[in-house]
């Protein structure tokens, strides 16, 4: 039976072997295996390699997400530092570590800084680190393969690493729901913001959502490889997007040119523009027609602005000397700074927490109204903590905000915020440091922004007109003390609610500096008051204008529904000849030295009648009579020491001889020696 079966294996033995010659003897060993895989696969050498190796890479992408990026992150830290970090209850919220050469590890979260370890960081732990990292660019950047983690080195003058800033990247969806408005209407965003508050996590948000979602076609100028990771293969948080590695920092601007002439982008995403080559080429791209997304470090717009490097990418500055007619007419000084040319970017979004911005709608208005001296127009914006971003998205309407400020960001700011219910509502945050209030000028915001007009401080007597002061830059207890020696104490109060006013009183120079008081003035239909100086003289004259009692003709109490009445001061508005300022000098002296303490008539020098009009309106101001003598060509003056009635005009005085008048007005001394008056008028300045 056995011999009968063996000829069948010997004679198919050859045919099968693909092996070298066996011996004898090992023949039962081999007949022996009863299931030998070689004999059922025809074609073994395609399934040699197994299916495990297959399904790896799979599986490190669904390792890739935020716990397989931190646990990546984590093996950067030397192990005796790396359990007690995996311990902390906030590692998921870790922002960086810091390990630097002699120093204690520290890690640094939301909540503040925590030790690591006690023990200080040697030589070793920073080479271990980099080790497990990329190489350093000239930037002295690395990175993580495959994940947005940042590694930047401090090196000595050797170059010689001796401390290491370990950044933890995130792509956070929903980040940019608060200008998602902004994204998709096409135009150019500039992100401002300090370092850490989040801008690469935002731009990264922006650019997928345009790549995937707006099916735009994306390029990421990536210089730092921050927005999308270390590698050559980008990290999923960009979608769709193109990354651009620059192999040089001092190449980013020619790889932003090299980007639009050879991929045809409708969207440049760029990351830090810090130099004024990088703001020249984002220039060029944005004439080009390509839509820019960009950011830049800074706090506010105004710091933009100072910067000499960055000032192209709001158009530039320049000084520029404005006529005489001109600058009467904006009420500016001669020599002003104005842009230079359109800005590269059409909006801007300062970023000021993770939750919080603020949105200028449109940049060039912004930048205009800054380097005019006014308050900037714009849109605060916050969302809450409780809030969901991917079920209640934040979508703001386009409507502008009016702030009215004493500086640029002491601001009364109107915000519109989203509760956990998803609706919207408007909350009016006054600020301590500023008087003035917001003009809203739509009538939808609710009777949150009614603005109060109740009467603070005095009540009004009955029969009289109590009016109420705004005072900017002028002292208070010098205008109350002022009506309370007058006499005006219960016609005239002094209110820090410019909406309860009824004037306005400032001095002229910070008129100049501060023109959006007249903006206040126009909305509230308040008169201004302005003084020269600050002097209790010019305060005195003010005061008696505001209360109408003023002893010049030309100036009368003026109505406040008239809207904006400025009022400069009592200065002549040409400017006076050295012979009409010594006419009216000597005038002056006459009375004040002779003729009201010695009660004796002075005949001042023959003047010109223009000139000697303008004497007999000073000797009027001093409630005095005074005669004409001789021609129009060679008149002139002669004071009396007669006090002037009620009764009495200024027509009369112009006439023959006045007749003196006896009374009360008019005293005389026990000694004969003149006359002297009760009571003394106020000397105009």
């Amino acid at each position: 039976m056995l011999r009968a079966l063996n000829p069948t294996p010997l004679r198919a033995r050859p045919a099968c072997r693909s092996s070298p010659r066996r011996r004898p003897w090992a023949r039962p060993r081999a007949a022996a295996v009863p299931q030998q895989p070689p004999v059922r696969r025809p074609s073994g050498d395609r399934l040699c390699a197994p299916p495990a190796p297959a399904q790896a890479p799979g599986a490190g992408e669904a390792a890739a997400g935020p716990r397989g990026e931190l646990e990546a992150f984590l093996e950067v830290v030397p192990a005796r530092m790396r359990r007690g970090l995996a311990q902390h209850p906030e590692v998921r919220e870790l922002v960086e570590v810091v390990m630097d050469l002699g120093r204690r590890p520290i890690a640094r979260f939301p909540t503040g800084d925590w030790v690591i370890s006690d023990q200080p960081v040697t030589a070793d732990d920073l080479r271990q680190a980099v080790s497990k990292v990329g190489d350093f660019s000239e930037d002295n950047r690395s990175g993580i393969n495959h994940s947005l983690h940042r590694i930047s080195a401090i090196r000595n003058r050797k170059a010689q690493i001796i401390g290491l800033t370990c950044r933890v990247g995130r792509a956070i969806s929903g980040s940019a729901e608060m200008i998602r408005d902004l994204v998709v209407s096409g135009g150019s965003i500039l992100v401002i913001g300090p370092p850490g508050v989040g801008k690469t996590t935002l731009i990264r948000e922006i650019a997928r959502i345009l790549a995937d979602e707006g099916k735009k076609r994306v390029v990421i100028v990536d210089t730092s490889n921050e927005i999308g990771g270390d590698g050559d293969v980008p990290h999923s948080g960009i979608g769709r997007a193109r990354r651009m590695q620059v192999p040089k920092v001092t190449m980013q601007h020619n790889v932003m040119i090299e980007a639009v002439e050879n991929h045809m982008p409708e969207v440049i995403v760029i990351d830090e523009i810090g130099t004024e080559l990088e703001a020249m080429a984002a220039s060029t791209i944005a004439q080009r027609g390509v839509q820019l997304v960009g950011t830049a470090h800074g706090v506010t717009i105004e710091s933009i602005i100072k910067n000499p490097c960055l000032q192209m990418l709001v158009g530039g500055i320049e000084s520029v000397t404005l006529g005489d007619e001109e600058a009467k007419r904006r009420k500016v000084q001669k020599t002003i700074l104005e842009r230079k040319g359109p800005p590269t970017f059409s909006c801007a979004v300062e970023i000021i927490s993770k939750t919080e911005c603020r949105v200028h709608h449109k940049l060039e208005t912004t930048v205009d109204a800054i380097l005019a001296g006014r308050p900037p127009k714009f849109e605060a914006r916050k969302m809450h903590n409780k809030s969901t971003e991917s079920e209640l998205p934040l979508v703001i309407p386009d409507r502008e905000y009016e702030i009215e400020q004493l500086s640029l960001y002491q601001e009364q700011m109107v915000t519109r915020t989203m509760s956990s219910e998803g609706n919207f509502r408007d909350d009016f945050a006054p600020s301590r440091q500023t008087k003035s209030k917001s003009m809203p000028s739509d009538d939808n915001f609710g009777d949150d922004f009614i603005f109060s007009r109740k009467p603070k401080g005095k009540k009004s007597v009955p029969g009289k007109s109590l009016v109420r002061v705004y005072t900017y830059q002028i002292s208070e207890a010098d205008i109350l003390q002022v009506a309370t020696v007058m006499g005006f104490d219960d016609e005239l109060d002094v209110t820090d609610d410019i909406g309860a006013a009824d004037v306005i009183l400032a001095s002229s120079s910070e008129m100049k500096q501060n023109p959006w008081i007249h903006n206040v003035a126009k909305y509230h239909k308040l008169p201004i008051f302005v003084v020269k100086s600050n002097t209790m003289a010019q305060i005195v004259k003010a005061v008696r204008m505001i209360v109408g009692r003023d002893s010049s003709p030309s100036h009368k109490q003026p109505n406040v529904m008239e809207g904006e009445i400025e009022i400069e001061d009592d200065a002549p508005k040409r400017k006076p000849s050295l012979e009409e300022i010594d006419a009216l000098e000597e005038a002056r002296l006459a009375i004040e030295y002779i003729v009201i303490p010695g009660g004796e008539p002075v005949e001042l020098l023959p003047r010109c009648s223009e000139i000697v009009a303008r004497q007999l309106e000073l000797v009027e101001s001093y409630q005095l009579l005074a005669e004409t003598f001789g021609t129009d060509s060679n008149s002139r003056l002669q004071i009396l020491p007669v006090k002037i009635t009620k009764k009495s005009s200024s027509k009369d005085s112009r006439g023959a001889k006045p007749t003196k008048q006896t009374g009360s007005d008019l005293i005389v001394s026990e000694n004969g020696g003149g006359s002297s008056f009760s009571r003394l008028p106020f000397l105009p300045k």
